[in-house]
């Protein structure tokens, strides 16, 4: 037997105090231990003697560049994006599926962002997985809903990976350390093949949502709620608290086409009248609701059995008050033929240990953010903090939803980055983290415990062990040395990171430049839907000449008299965020009594080419400008890098998401989607659209063309196309009607066009082309068909010289 096991088994029988054993394995009894208080446990009865067996597990060691311990989403993500920067990876996964609380034995999909804000889909690997899922999902993308096709496409995606070995069913117990500040090793045995595995590594990263291997490890962490006076955060409270957000078990029910009785079990909860579920809507009840949530006074992570058995409680008195109770008539009769078809037994966890780093995001850095030199990913979603209790907490709303008028001015937010200063251990030195357990104060993690969040901070953890290991040194190195490496990696693999553009000094494109067979002007779809101006309304919008006329609202009136309207210009930074800046223009038109079309407002304002303006007018009750709504599996026709808002109370302007636009008209005419911006520098609309669009009104083909100021060779095309950056769309069997579909990549050559690589049936959004070198001075991109827009869309085109690997 190795000295590992045998150190193993001598731990275990210590534990155990066994005194049976053989004497080479014999360990001697402990003495009394500590409890939680600190005071000593009473003597225990002396145990039975006896001993185990050695040689009954077999011991495996193996040695990885990255060991990556937890495989939901943002292990997996962290674990394909080390491999897939050359690192040799372990993924360490305690369940027999991937994907943690995405998979569909918790049944939560990835939440969506763009609920919170526009143009901030997250992109990269993320991307892929779940545009992959549609494709082949033929139910809807709905938490509840979740089946085994969003486990196998995350499998496979791991699983096509060279560089990475996947280990299932194998929990993490035990973490060897080679001092107080490196982590050796950690002892993980494997359900169902009597092994034992002891993984070795320079880098480690934590994805186990509970913070575990930091907490073995001795990493520092936080754990519950700071007071306000830590981090000067107004949601923090003024006095310690021990109130924390609970777990959640989701269920499915399925329409038989029959009557199907339901008897609740004598143990399960009783909810009678509708006043027990306060603010907990259960009209629509085929796919569980999250809000069946169990917490305090129990711990998240030392109670998880027991929040399981009361989650199951909660869970089956809420579907007998469905099927029995409810005294909505036209609920119960919906459910007379539905019958649970699955409930959950593995609860959806929130909380988490938060492993401290170098940075700690706190409550100003998602509200009011600015950016980090080392930033890796961002967050969106809004400050969601759950009632401590959930649903014992029977006559109290679950949570304060963040985008209401009275909560958005304190619980809004505005896309921030994540620095890698905030994603590793401050102590233990060779610690990433990816997921719930990053660095954060619990009201910043309110925002970036959500799982979106958690893949794109994996990919960027698992790019920055690569890094590590390619430097052999540690995450705070990279931090500070190669930041900027790190991050033009990233943009490469189709992330995103606020104010980082395109620097990479190998990619040929850069130094194009870019024509078109044609491109589309700036048009803001016209709708007979009007929405109230009961608060100001707001409307952001591409400007690509030097000067701006003036601009018309399409408005309507109900008043019984003429209104004087004050429209207000001013130049933004970034398509989502509308912190003030100065008004550089004003302009007022009178509204007439009942009228409804467009109101001119002569501007006459100077402005900077290539950059966004927001024009907004007042709150005016009686007054409403039509608003325009993209429908889900349809091609969008919002204006890409166009942003509507309003202004509820606290003087922060709410963007207006999921595929809405204000009608406007601007003068001169703008064309904002030219082929030039797909070597601007970015993937997505932030600074200004980054996206080209051939002109709608000319039927495809389409091209664009690259000139380089002098002949270049090449071997690989980068392109980025659209699969709609503002919206997820939940819909079966789906391809992105924006994204290309068929298309070639040509270069000149003897007076023609030679075809270097096609696709004839395209639904991603980054493809990437590896070909024979050649020279060339111009290459075209043809577009020949999309997924259903009448229009070409392209945000970005990359062109490699790759050295041959040795």
């Amino acid at each position: 037997m190795s000295l590992n096991r045998r150190s193993f088994v001598q731990r275990i029988l210590l534990a155990l105090g066994a005194t049976g054993a053989p004497a080479s394995l014999r360990a001697k009894q402990p003495g009394p231990v500590s409890n939680q208080a600190g005071a000593a446990s009473p003597a225990q009865a002396e145990p039975a003697a006896g001993y185990i067996r050695p040689g009954t597990i077999e011991t495996i060691h193996r040695s990885f560049d990255v060991v990556v311990v937890g495989g939901g989403i943002s292990g997996t993500c962290a674990a394909i994006s080390a491999a897939r920067n050359g690192a040799r990876t372990a993924l360490v996964h305690e369940r027999s599926t991937l994907g943690g609380n995405s998979s569909s034995e918790v049944r939560l999909y990835p939440e969506d962002t763009c609920s919170f804000s526009p143009w901030i889909k997250e992109s990269g690997i993320l991307e892929e997985i779940t545009v992959e899922e549609r494709a082949r999902n033929w139910e809807p993308y709905i938490e509840g809903l979740m089946n085994s096709h969003w486990d196998l496409v995350l499998y496979e995606w791991v699983k096509r990976e060279k560089n990475l070995s996947l280990f299932l069913n194998t929990t993490m117990r035990e973490v060897v350390m080679r001092n107080e500040a490196h982590i050796q090793a950690i002892h993980a045995p494997q359900l169902g093949t009597e092994r034992e595995f002891i993984l070795a590594a320079p880098l480690f990263i934590d994805a186990t949502g509970d913070g575990v291997l930091g907490f073995r490890a001795g990493a520092d962490f936080h754990w519950g709620k700071e007071v306000q006076s830590e981090f000067h955060e107004v949601l923090a409270p003024a006095e310690p608290t021990t109130g924390l957000m609970g777990n959640t078990l989701f269920f499915r029910a399925r329409d038989t086409g029959h009557p199907v009785t339901f008897k609740k079990p004598e143990w399960a909860a009783e909810f009678d009248t509708e006043a027990d579920l306060t603010d907990r809507g259960h009209g629509h009840f085929e796919c569980g609701y999250w809000w069946i949530e169990v917490g305090t006074p129990l711990h998240p992570i030392k109670n998880n059995e027991e929040i399981r058995d009361e989650a199951l409680r909660q869970l089956l008195g809420v579907w007998d008050h469905i099927k029995n109770h409810c005294t909505d008539d036209s609920v119960r009769e919906k459910a007379r033929n539905f019958a649970l078809e699955f409930v959950g037994f593995w609860p959806y966890k929130r909380e988490s240990r938060r492993i401290l780093g170098d940075y700690t995001l706190t409550e100003k850095d998602v509200r009011d953010p600015s950016l980090h030199p080392d930033d890796i990913a961002y967050g969106a979603w809004g400050i969601d903090i759950h009632v401590p209790g959930g649903i014992h907490e029977r006559h109290i709303p679950p949570y304060p939803e963040p985008r209401t008028d009275e909560n958005f001015k304190q619980r809004g937010t505005i896309p921030y980055g994540i620095p890698l200063r905030a994603c590793y251990s401050r102590n233990v030195q060779n610690l990433l983290t990816a997921g719930r357990p990053i660095g954060a104060s619990y009201v910043a993690f309110a925002s970036s415990r959500v799982l979106p969040t958690g893949a794109i901070v994996g990919q960027g953890a698992g790019a920055a062990a690569a890094l590590c290991a390619k430097y052999n040194c540690a995450p705070k190195t990279v931090a500070a040395d190669h930041a900027g490496e790190l991050q033009q990696m990233l943009l490469r693999q189709d992330a995103s990171i606020p104010g980082v553009e395109n620097a990479d000094p190998d990619d040929l494109a850069r130094r194009a430049q870019v024509t078109a067979s044609s491109e589309s002007a700036l048009r803001f779809p016209e709708s007979e839907t009007f929405h109230k101006a009961t608060l100001a309304l707001g409307q952001v919008f591409p400007v690509a000449t030097d000067h701006v006329d003036g601009v018309e609202l399409l408005l309507q009136s109900s008043s019984a008299q003429a209104r004087q309207v004050t429209l207000s210009l001013r130049r933004v930074e970034h398509a989502w965020d509308l912190r003030p800046s100065p008004v550089i223009a004003k302009a007022t038109a009178t509204v007439q009594a009942g009228y409804k079309g467009y109101v001119p407002f002569a501007l006459h304002a100077r402005t900077r080419p290539g950059s966004l303006y927001f024009a907004s007018i007042d709150a005016q009750p009686e007054l409403a400008w039509a608003m325009f709504s993209d429908i889900d599996g349809r091609p969008s026709q919002v204006p890409v890098g166009s942003t509507a808002a309003d202004l509820p109370p606290g003087g922060f302007w709410r963007p207006f998401t999921r595929g809405r636009s204000l009608v406007l008209r601007v003068s001169p005419e703008q064309r904002p989607y030219t082929a030039q911006n797909v070597v601007r520098g970015t993937n997505r609309p932030d600074r200004w659209t980054n996206i080209f669009v051939s002109d709608p009104a000319q039927s495809l083909p389409a091209w664009i063309e690259l000139r380089f100021p002098s002949p270049v060779q090449c071997n690989q095309v980068q392109i980025t196309f659209d699969t709609d950056t503002s919206r997820r769309i939940a819909l079966p069997l789906f391809h992105y009607p924006e994204c290309v579909k068929r298309y070639e990549v040509a270069i000149a050559q003897g007076g023609g066009w030679k075809t270097i690589a096609a696709e004839d049936n395209n639904y991603f959004r980054r493809r990437v082309h590896r070909f024979d070198s050649v020279t060339t001075n111009r290459l075209r991109i043809h577009v020949l068909e999309t997924n259903g827009a009448a229009e070409a869309r392209i945000f970005e085109v990359r062109v490699y010289n790759e050295k041959a690997e040795a």
